[in-house]
C-alpha cells in the first residue's frame, strides 16, 4: 500500500548527485523513490557472483513499499536463505506479508510458528489469534461491503465522520491539487476532502475540498473532530512559509495540530506539544468524551516502527504525558489508525495474526483501562492486502474502511459495510473437576440444531476458549480431551442471551475418577452387579450400574474392555463356572444392546469360583456379606 505510507514518510531534503551507481541507489532509497532505486539494485546485484544482503534487502524492501508483493517475496525469500533465517523482526514480518499478498498462507503461517517457536508466550497469542479468525472465516462473511462512488484513479483513504458528511485524504489530481509529485508513488501530495453522505444508504457523494485554509503544497492528513465539531485535530508537514522544515538529517516528518472550526476554516491551528521533528506523528483519533486522545508515532521508545499512543486532555485542555498502550496492541511491525467506538479499539496491523498486508484488529478495553488481546475482524473487511482506518457508526449499522486491494478504482479506496448478521462472542473456561486447576490444549466443538459442525477451536494455557457465534440460533458446545469424560453444553440463546457474553466455567472429568488400579490392572470403577441366586439375567439394579459402564464407555470412545464374571463357592464348581460364563455373556449383550460397539469387548468369561478374593472357600463357614464380595463382575481396561 502506497497512500498510507505517506503520512510516515521522510522527505529528503536538497538531493546531492552520486558519483557512483551504489552512492546513486542508495540517495533513490533514501529519498524514497523505489522505483528508480530498484533498477540500480538489480545492476548491483547482477554485477556480483555472491549476492550482498544489503542490496537484497534494499530490493526486498523497495518492492515491499511499492506493494510488489510478488517481486517482494522474491526477494525476501533470497535474504531470508542468506542470512540463514537470521532476520531481524521487522524484516521477517514483512516477509510474511509478502507470502501472504501472494496468496502463501500455508507457507507463511508455517515459517511464524518456526520464527517464534523458542517463545512459548507469544506462540500461545498467535495460536489463539489463529484460531478466533478460523472461527470466524468458518462462520463466513459478517457483512456486506461496496467500493465507493467517490474512489479516484489515485489514493482515497482514511474518512472520518463529520455530520452527514465524510471527510478523508486523497492524492486525486489535478480538480484538487496542482502540487508536484510525491517521489515515493508519483501522486500529488495529500489534500484534505469532503463528501456528502447518505445516512440509510451509505452512499458517498458530491467530493469537494475541505478546510481550504490550511491546505498547504505537502501533505495534509487524517482528521478527527470533538463531538460538537468545533474541535478538529489534523496531520501536516513540519512548514513554514509553505516550504517543509527538516530535521539535522535532511527529513521532514508530520506533526499533529490542533485547531478551532469555524464554518469550513480552521483556525488558532497550533501543534501538540509532544510533536518532535526527529519523528512522525500522525492519524489522531479523539473519543467521543473529548477526554482521550490516541495517535501514531515512530518515536524512539516504541515496540516497532509505528505504535499506537494516547494523552488525557484535562479539564483545562492541557494534555497528559504521551502512554504506549503497550505490548498487548503494539507489535515490532506497524499499528496504524486507532479508532475508539465505545469499549472497542480497532486498529490496523501488519504484525498480529491475519490474513496478509495491514489488517483491522479489534482489542476490548476493560473497566482498569487494559486492552485485550487484539482479535482479526475477518473476511471481506480484511484482505490479503492493506485493509486500515476502520469508522463504525452502531447506531446506523454501518461503517467504512480503506484498503489498497486487487480489483479497486485506485491506489487506495474508501469501501462502505453493512453488517449481515450480528455475531456475539461465547467465551469459556475449562478446569480439571477433581483438582480445578486450568486445562489447555481442550477441543472445543460448536454444532447447531442439525448437529452440524460449525466451528472449533482449542483452549490456551490457562484453559480458556473463545468462539464468535451467531444470536439467532441455538447451538451445541462439546469439550474433547485426551484421558478427560467429553462434555456437552446446550446454549440456547433466545432463553439465555447472557451465555454469550458471560464467561461460563465447565468442569472436565479425568479418567483416573473412573478407575481403579488393583494389582497394576486398570478397572471400571463400578458398584457389584447384583444377580438373583442361581440367575443370570439382568436385573433392574444390574442395569442401573451397567448403564453407568455404558456411559463410561461412550465418554471415552478408545477405551476396549474385557468382563470377568465370579461366583462365591457355594454350589458345585461345575456349575459356578457354567452360571459365571452365562452372566459374563448377559453382561456384554446388555452393553452392546445399549449401543456399545462388540469390538470393544475383547471377551466375556466367567471364572466361576476360581479366583475368589477372601477366604469363603468350599466348606468355609462365611456370613451372606463375605459370599457376597466373591459375587462380582470386574470390567478390565485392555486398551485406551
Amino acid at each position: 500500500m502506497k497512500g498510507i505510507f505517506t503520512i510516515f514518510a521522510l522527505l529528503l531534503y536538497n538531493i546531492h548527485l552520486a558519483q557512483n551507481t551504489r552512492a546513486e541507489a542508495n540517495e533513490y532509497f533514501q529519498n524514497l523513490n523505489f522505483t528508480e532505486a530498484i533498477v540500480l539494485y538489480q545492476q548491483l546485484d547482477l554485477k556480483k557472483k555472491k549476492p550482498r544482503p544489503l542490496i537484497v534487502e534494499r530490493l526486498a524492501e523497495s518492492y515491499f513499499s511499492i506493494s510488489d508483493y510478488g517481486n517482494a517475496r522474491l526477494w525476501y525469500e533470497k535474504l531470508y536463505a542468506l542470512k540463514a533465517k537470521r532476520v531481524d523482526e521487522a524484516t521477517f514480518i514483512k516477509y510474511v506479508q509478502s507470502l501472504k499478498a501472494c496468496g502463501k498462507y500455508v507457507e507463511a503461517n508455517n515459517l511464524i510458528k518456526e520464527y517464534y517457536s523458542y517463545d512459548v508466550q507469544k506462540m500461545a497469542i498467535i495460536i489463539a489469534q489463529e484460531q478466533y479468525l478460523d472461527s470466524l472465516l468458518a462462520l463466513g462473511p459478517k457483512y456486506d461491503i461496496r467500493n465507493s462512488e467517490i474512489n479516484s484513479p489515485l489514493s482515497d483513504f482514511a474518512p472520518m465522520y463529520h455530520k452527514d458528511a465524510i471527510v478523508f485524504s486523497s492524492s486525486r489530481a489535478p480538480e484538487f491539487s496542482e502540487d508536484v509529485d510525491y517521489s515515493w508513488n508519483n501522486q500529488p501530495y495529500l489534500s484534505i476532502l469532503m463528501a456528502n453522505r447518505d445516512t440509510i444508504s451509505g452512499k458517498l457523494s458530491a467530493v469537494r475540498k475541505f478546510h481550504k485554509n490550511i491546505q498547504s503544497s505537502f501533505h495534509e492528513g487524517t482528521l478527527t473532530y470533538s463531538s460538537d465539531y468545533k474541535t478538529v485535530y489534523f496531520t501536516q508537514n513540519y512548514l513554514k512559509d509553505n516550504h517543509l522544515l527538516v530535521n539535522p538529517k535532511g527529513f521532514s516528518n508530520m506533526r499533529i495540530f490542533r485547531g478551532d472550526v469555524t464554518g469550513d476554516s480552521i483556525v488558532n491551528a497550533v501543534p501538540l506539544k509532544f510533536n518532535n521533528p526527529k519523528y512522525s506523528f500522525g492519524h489522531p483519533f479523539l473519543t467521543k468524551d473529548g477526554k482521550r486522545l490516541y495517535f501514531v508515532s515512530n518515536k524512539y521508545g516504541g515496540f516497532g516502527e509505528t505504535d499506537i499512543y494516547y494523552v488525557d486532555i484535562k479539564e483545562d485542555g492541557k494534555l497528559g504525558p504521551a502512554i504506549n498502550l503497550g505490548p498487548t496492541i503494539n507489535t515490532p511491525g506497524r499499528e496504524m489508525f486507532p479508532y475508539v467506538d465505545g469499549q472497542n479499539l480497532y486498529f490496523a496491523s501488519d504484525s498480529h495474526f491475519g490474513l496478509g498486508g495491514l489488517d483491522i484488529f479489534k482489542s476490548e478495553i476493560d473497566s482498569t483501562n487494559s486492552y485485550g488481546t487484539p482479535k482479526n475482524i475477518g473476511k471481506p473487511i480484511n484482505s490479503n492486502r492493506d485493509d486500515f482506518a476502520l469508522i463504525t457508526n452502531d447506531f446506523e449499522n454501518t461503517g467504512y474502511f480503506s484498503s489498497n486491494r486487487t480489483n479497486g478504482k485506485g491506489d487506495d479506496d474508501i469501501y462502505s459495510f453493512s453488517k449481515v448478521a450480528e455475531l456475539m462472542s461465547y467465551k469459556g473456561r475449562i478446569l480439571d473437576e477433581e483438582i480445578k486447576a486450568p486445562i489447555p490444549g481442550v477441543k472445543v466443538k460448536v454444532y447447531d440444531r442439525e448437529k452440524q459442525l460449525i466451528t472449533e477451536t482449542t483452549t490456551d494455557l490457562l484453559g480458556n476458549y473463545e468462539v464468535a457465534l451467531p444470536t439467532n440460533g441455538n447451538h451445541i458446545i462439546a469439550f474433547f480431551k485426551t484421558e478427560y469424560k467429553q462434555e456437552i453444553q446446550a446454549v440456547n440463546h433466545a432463553e439465555s442471551p447472557n451465555l454469550y457474553q458471560d464467561i461460563n466455567t465447565t468442569h472436565l472429568t479425568p479418567f483416573s475418577s473412573y478407575v481403579i488400579n488393583e494389582g497394576g490392572v486398570e478397572k471400571i470403577r463400578a458398584n457389584p452387579i447384583f444377580f438373583n441366586l442361581n440367575r443370570f439375567n439382568i436385573t433392574y439394579k444390574a442395569a442401573k450400574e451397567l448403564d453407568k459402564i455404558v456411559t463410561f464407555m461412550n465418554a471415552f470412545p478408545s477405551v476396549k474392555i474385557k468382563i470377568e464374571a465370579h461366583t462365591d463357592s457355594r454350589a458345585s464348581d461345575a456349575f459356578n463356572l457354567k452360571l459365571s460364563n452365562n452372566r459374563a455373556k448377559s453382561t456384554r449383550d446388555y452393553l452392546i444392546y445399549m449401543g456399545i460397539d462388540a469390538s470393544r469387548i475383547e471377551s466375556a468369561i466367567g471364572y466361576g469360583e476360581s479366583r475368589l478374593i477372601n477366604h469363603c472357600a468350599n466348606g468355609v463357614p462365611c456370613s451372606n456379606e463375605d459370599h457376597l464380595a466373591n459375587r462380582r463382575c470386574d470390567f478390565i481396561i485392555i486398551g485406551k
